[in-house]
């Protein structure tokens, strides 16, 4: 059984230290499981999108990007359309523009079926934000810098209908698409949604601009 003992100078119950570390262990385990993981992870973690939003700009404050000598130089629209896939299953496709100054906005349209066998019906999903020329790429240690990012934050609503019983559930949410592009201007990147900016899905997609 364990004991604690009596500090007989100060006549009070003194813990061992390994268990009041033990009891706060404890605690902090019980927390978790009472609120999730993920309403820790959505205040504190940087990689998550909603933790990016504040680098979205403002249209008159892109000008203010200054891109590397070694990024790829922004000197006419891009445009880009791509298909969008979740465990290599298309989930609609997406258009993005990026813009000589900076900007940078699409849209996701489309159907697709989910592996609960729900068919969902993309109604309206648009975006919008910018390149962080600041942000640098690393990959297994090594910097890369020639990678240009880009970050956007919109909305989306989706049509829900569940092929077993028919039913049909209007689904809003938040939508981000990041990624990054390379010297020869190719973009990858990944789209994200979340209903309550706790759980998530993520979508991956890779592009090449288009004429």
């Amino acid at each position: 059984m364990l004991m604690n003992y009596i500090d007989p100078q100060n006549r009070h119950s003194v813990y061992p230290v390994w268990l009041r570390f033990f009891t706060l262990v404890a605690a902090f385990a019980a927390f978790v499981i009472f609120v999730g993981p993920s309403s820790l992870f959505s205040k504190s973690d940087p990689s998550l999108p909603w933790n990016e939003e504040r680098s979205v700009l403002s249209r008159d404050r892109t000008s203010q990007f200054h891109l590397s000598e070694y990024q790829p130089k922004l000197t006419h629209v891009l445009r880009y359309k791509a298909q969008v896939e979740q465990y290599v299953q298309p989930q609609g496709e997406i258009n993005i523009l990026i813009y000589p100054d900076g900007n940078v906005k699409g849209i996701w349209n489309g159907e697709y079926d989910r592996a609960d066998d729900a068919h969902c019906l993309i109604m309206a999903a648009s975006f919008a934000g910018n390149v962080d020329p600041t942000r640098k790429y690393i990959e297994n240690g090594v910097q890369d810098l020639s990678k240009l990012y880009f970050f956007t934050a919109g909305s989306y609503n989706v049509f829900e209908t569940a092929r077993a019983t028919g039913s049909i559930s209007d689904v809003s949410g938040f939508l981000y698409v990041r990624g990054w592009l390379d010297s020869n201007y190719t973009a990858v990147g990944e789209l994200v949604i979340t209903r309550n900016k706790k759980t998530f899905g993520t979508f991956s997609w890779v592009a090449v601009p288009v004429n």
